[in-house]
């Protein structure tokens, strides 16, 4: 398709709400970074908008901005910010719009903590009662001398946002996770929220836990299969949450026993308890998941492979009782160059996908194509 993207770009990001579909992105050129927004309905894209900029905005492949829409009218944009020169220390900014991306309010930090530390890796989603729930992974205790009260550890922590851009609680959601894989959310049927993230326990197993957010408290986190991935040093490798009425799924990449898989599970108490799961790569896979909940209840799963000396983008689609049913390789990438983390957003049967796409070692671009589940069958 065409987009709205000119120049170097990368780590695109979609959203999508009625017959609108969000991106952000990044764009590079010779005065620094900005981070952008451009909106498509039926008449087009919209003019893109610059929400942010800056020598000092922490860019990075793996954690990125994303858009949301909230609201009647709501859309916000997160980016991250470096806290100090060098090093991994950053923050969340966030900004907030009220008329679906025309303009912007000024930036704002939505985590209390004000500490050097890594603030990134975030998910967030529309509530019903009109504001948008915000989730990151927190670095305030982390590597931290002082701290006896928490482990040592990076926090999932969370908060609520409204229209005008007044913070609820931060709140911590669990005290001990993985410390750089990427957040996911979704909304049940009922408003209820579920979040997907790479746990860790002291003896570094790192699998993936749902936790739920319902009538304002958070339950205890729920393992979704017991991979048993023991691991010293973070993957990199976040998993993808989707939902529809009281039925979640989870895809995930694992490396544990030293087996590389994508494997995807459902729930159907709402993400209390899951199904054994099954696994739907196809050579070497690299993971980087994402999925959409299409409007049968199948669900739509992307990710990276390696085949032989390509990297490959693939899709498949996913029923709970029978696991792949049709699957489809998109893209070749033969450049040393990656294709990140392509994301994906549907809009009633149409699903748009984006990625970064390398046009050569040094300089990339944003690709954007639109398709049907059925096309893949």
């Amino acid at each position: 398709m065409e987009t709205p993207v000119q120049g170097q770009a990368q780590e695109p990001f979609l959203a999508a709400s009625g017959d609108m579909l969000a991106m952000s992105w990044l764009s590079l050129d010779r005065s620094g970074a900005s981070v952008r927004f451009a909106r498509m309905d039926r008449a087009g894209w919209s003019q893109p908008v610059e929400v942010a900029r800056g020598r000092d905005l922490f860019l990075n492949w793996a954690d990125f901005p994303s858009v949301t829409f909230f609201g009647e009218t709501g859309v916000a944009l997160h980016w991250l910010r470096k806290s100090e020169p060098r090093g991994f220390a950053y923050d969340i900014e966030m900004s907030v719009s009220d008329d679906l991306g025309a303009t912007w309010s000024d930036a704002f930090i939505p985590h209390t903590d004000r500490s050097a530390s890594q603030h990134g890796f975030a998910t967030m989603s529309g509530a019903p009662d009109g504001t948008l729930d915000l989730l990151w992974l927190d670095g305030r205790s982390y590597d931290k001398v002082g701290f006896r009260d928490t482990p040592d550890a990076m926090q999932l922590r969370a908060v609520s946002v409204d229209g005008s851009g007044q913070l609820g609680e931060d709140r911590a959601v669990d005290l001990q996770t993985c410390s750089c894989c990427q957040t996911s959310s979704a909304r049940l049927g009922d408003g209820s929220l579920v979040v997907a993230y790479r746990d860790r326990t002291d003896a570094e197993i790192r699998d993936i836990s749902v936790v739920r957010l319902a009538d304002g408290n958070w339950a205890e986190p729920v393992t979704v299969h017991r991979d048993g991935w023991e691991i010293a040093g973070c993957p990199v490798n976040g998993p993808a949450i989707v939902a529809g009425g009281s039925q979640v799924a989870v895809a995930w990449f694992t490396g544990a026993d030293d087996v590389a898989k994508v494997n995807v599970a459902f729930s159907g108490d709402g993400g209390q308890s899951f199904a054994a799961p099954m696994r739907i790569d196809v050579s070497e896979p690299l993971g980087r998941v994402d999925a959409l909940m299409l409007e049968d209840g199948s669900v739509l799963v992307s990710w990276l492979e390696w085949e032989g000396d390509d990297e490959v983008l693939r899709l498949c689609r996913v029923v709970a009782d029978k696991g792949c049913v049709a699957s489809q390789l998109l893209v070749r990438n033969g450049l040393s160059a990656s294709l990140n983390f392509p994301r994906m957003a549907r809009m009633g049967g149409d699903v748009f996908l984006a990625w970064t796409h390398p046009l050569d070692e040094r300089r990339s671009t944003v690709v954007l194509v639109q398709g049907t589940p059925a096309a893949l069958d």
